[in-house]
């Protein structure tokens, strides 16, 4: 490992900090622009070791918010252009890409935190239920889409979501698995959707501050623990 790259995040962190996270697994559930950017946070701050998992295609729509992503990578599996990605700035990082929706991915192996990124419900419930049946510490990103402010967003727990509608649906479906909503984590946006209808609008700030959050949130709760 070139430490000379790492120099201000040991110089922050601090030695000890930087060489327990070194050694941590973290498994990424979509790479698009709350994953993509909590990917590339985590691997410039000194994480190596990741497990990234998405089923899906760059489109050219994607380049307005998706940090991964240029036009170089349009119609590549995400998967395949986000591990490049992250490579080109930690040749030494080890990525191991699934290709595969959330619930086709195999918990059975070591992963110290997952970020759950993606948008499909069914997807983040399968998520949350092997996430406490491994007993593997979670964080979900809820609906960034069609807000404009980056400083409405912050980590709470699921049981104190409100205006938005994925939350509430989460909730829904976690109460009906006897899931406890006070013990799953997540990163909300307090903003009420500037537009509403089924058609999703983003640019990169508010889900890029989701993404800078998981990764923060993740940083401090392994170095805490």
């Amino acid at each position: 490992m070139n430490k000379g790259m790492f120099a201000r995040s040991i110089g922050l962190l601090g030695e000890d900090n930087f060489n327990l996270i070194q050694e941590k697994v973290i498994a990424v559930f979509g790479l698009g622009g709350v994953g993509g950017t909590a990917l590339e946070a985590l691997a410039r701050t000194g994480f190596q070791y990741f497990l990234i998992i998405d089923f899906d295609k760059v489109d050219v729509s994607n380049l307005n918010r998706q940090i991964l992503y240029t036009n170089k990578d349009v119609n590549k599996n995400k998967v395949d252009a986000a591990k490049e990605r992250i490579l080109a700035i930690n040749p030494d990082a080890d990525i191991i890409s699934f290709n595969i929706k959330a619930q086709d991915f195999d918990f059975n192996q070591k992963i110290d935190f997952i970020v759950d990124a993606i948008d499909d419900t069914e997807g983040k419930l399968f998520i949350l239920k092997k996430a406490q049946e491994y007993n593997i510490p979670q964080i979900m990103s809820l609906g960034m889409a069609n807000r404009f402010n980056p400083e409405e967003v912050k980590v709470a727990k699921l049981n104190q979501t409100h205006n938005d509608p994925l939350a509430k649906k989460m909730r829904y479906m976690a109460k009906q698995m006897a899931l406890d909503i006070s013990q799953i984590n997540v990163v909300i946006s307090e903003e009420l959707p500037q537009k509403n209808g089924e058609k999703l609008f983003s640019t990169m700030m508010v889900p890029s501050t989701s993404g800078l959050i998981i990764a923060k949130y993740i940083l401090k709760r392994i170095m805490d623990n």
